[in-house]
């Protein structure tokens, strides 16, 4: 409250005239009391930033970095790939479709890009590495009778790039087996040459000594294991994750298949390592696969299972169950119940380990919403990101989300697609897509200094569409931003493309 006094001396008027500048005053201060709270409401608002909002004056953050490649981008195609008829009708822990590009970081600022026939490594510059394989890229040649379907990639720290996937027997006719699989692995050298000291000749084939899926009163003719994610520890040593059937057509329907998940860990030389769980495998029976694997900073495996359906259940999906596995292969009992928690998803969600060790979720609740969840390295629900530890943000219109990264600060970036229609006319229902990009500040309120109050959205020119599927920062906090590309004026009609991002303070 203001209080002015008047002196004895001042006649009546000029008082009066006072209490109505008092009564100015006051009604001003209460406006600008007003406007303050509604913009302290805005910034904790999860809603994402609407397109055409204007950034912090001055604020780099969220900028395309034009020190990489061509303002900020690069792009490179690949291969159309195929698989063969897949033929799958079997509902299995691991997927068997051709197609898949990922990105990962290599020494010294590198970025490694791969995909079932093909990898290539991009310079710090944003410019293609000629002198790694041939001109810059390596052909990735398929196993004997075999074909291979990637999952994922990593790098080690000595620069070597491996890939690993799911390899099926070649079929003699046009349609494959329906289950029998194998665990692939491939290592390559710096330069992008097979490293023949890896596996047996740069290549692992294995089904970790898995038996076959029982069937009826017998077993199938072969093993059907496979590969969804692969990570490097700090001795380099790759870590797999991934399932394995074990018996078909059990209570559901004849195209039901129950699995098993694992986790595995491979010694530098390429055969499974003793000393990690029961003779380098660990598998969890009441989960039917591990979607995801991620290093947390004890050296523990962070990993994203999937629950088995019970026989009689119907709709719902199997439980998202996230498990912390120890550097001995052991369940860790100091996270969750026993080593689980289970998380409520009705998806798989994507996730991300902090350097701090706290772990964010990201995945669709329903419709445009997403549901972000933080958690500390306990499992438990971190009350400092959004006062509950979960988050709900809106997409704009023909918005997705596929992939999170935390920065060195803590704060939230999550990257995928916003997509619109090239014409308002119904006769025209072409749309076309471009990388969405958001930031969000440690407590989970967007960051309006970052791009467009939160959020950017980069276009890649012409008629190509683009959808991010990978988000992390380099060395110097820039956030490189990386997915697939389809582009009519590319001879293979699509490949990958990478933006790389100012980060800003």
């Amino acid at each position: 409250m203001l209080l002015l006094t008047a002196s004895d001396k001042q006649g009546a008027s000029q008082v009066s005239g006072e209490r109505r500048q008092v009564g100015r005053i006051w009604k001003t201060t209460l406006l600008l009391a007003c406007l303050t709270a509604a913009a302290i409401t805005l910034l904790a608002s999860p809603a994402l930033a609407k397109k055409g909002a204007t950034a912090k004056k001055g604020s780099v953050a969220g900028r395309l970095d034009p020190s990489f490649g061509k303002g900020g981008k690069a792009t490179v195609a690949f291969p159309a790939e195929d698989a063969g008829d897949v033929g799958v009708k079997y509902n299995l822990p691991f997927q068997f479709a051709p197609g898949h590009l990922v990105m990962a970081p290599g020494p010294g600022g590198t970025i490694v890009v791969a995909g079932s026939t093909k990898i290539v490594e991009f310079l710090p510059n944003g410019k293609l590495n000629r002198g790694f394989g041939t001109g810059g890229s390596v052909t990735i040649e398929r196993p004997s009778g075999m074909t291979f379907v990637l999952a994922d990639v990593a790098v080690d720290s000595q620069g070597r790039v491996l890939i690993a996937g799911s390899a099926r027997p070649q079929p003699a006719e046009s349609t494959p087996d329906p289950l029998i699989s194998s665990a692939a692995v491939m290592r390559f050298g710096a330069d992008g040459s097979i490293d023949r000291g890896f596996g047996r000749e740069g290549t692992l084939i294995t089904d970790f000594g898995m038996q076959p899926p029982a069937i009826g009163g017998g077993r199938y003719k072969g093993a059907a294991v496979g590969l969804r994610s692969l990570v490097v520890d700090s001795q380099d040593r790759p870590l797999l994750t991934g399932g394995s059937v074990a018996k078909v057509a059990d209570c559901y329907t004849p195209e039901s298949a129950v699995s098993t998940a694992f986790v595995a860990r491979l010694t530098t030389s390429g055969g499974l390592d003793p000393s990690f769980g029961g003779g380098g495998l660990r598998q969890i029976e009441n989960l039917s696969t591990f979607e995801q694997g991620s290093l947390v900073p004890s050296g523990a495996l962070f990993t994203v299972g999937l629950g088995r359906p019970r026989c009689g259940t119907e709709g719902g999906g199997p439980a998202v169950v996230l498990t912390s596995i120890d550097a001995n292969g052991n369940l860790d009992p100091n996270f969750g119940f026993a080593g689980f928690r289970s998380v409520a998803y009705p998806r798989t969600p994507v996730v991300t380990v902090a350097p701090s060790g706290k772990i964010v979720l990201l995945g669709q609740k329903k419709g445009k919403t997403q549901l972000v969840t933080r958690l500390l390295p306990d499992g438990a629900l971190d009350p400092s990101f959004g006062r509950t530890g979960r988050i709900e943000i809106v997409l704009p219109k023909g918005g997705a989300t596929a992939a999170v990264a935390v920065d060195r600060r803590g704060r939230l970036l999550f990257a995928g697609r916003v997509s619109r229609r090239v014409s308002k006319s119904e006769k025209n229902p072409v749309t076309r897509s471009s990388f969405l990009l958001g930031r969000m500040g440690t407590k989970g309120s967007f960051d309006r200094s970052f791009g467009r109050r939160g959020s950017v959205r980069t276009g890649f020119g012409g008629p190509s569409s683009s959808f991010a599927t990978s988000v992390m920062l380099d060395g110097k906090d820039r956030i490189l931003v990386g997915g697939q590309l389809s582009n009519p004026r590319f001879a293979t009609g699509g490949g990958f493309a990478i933006a790389r991002y100012l980060g800003g303070r």
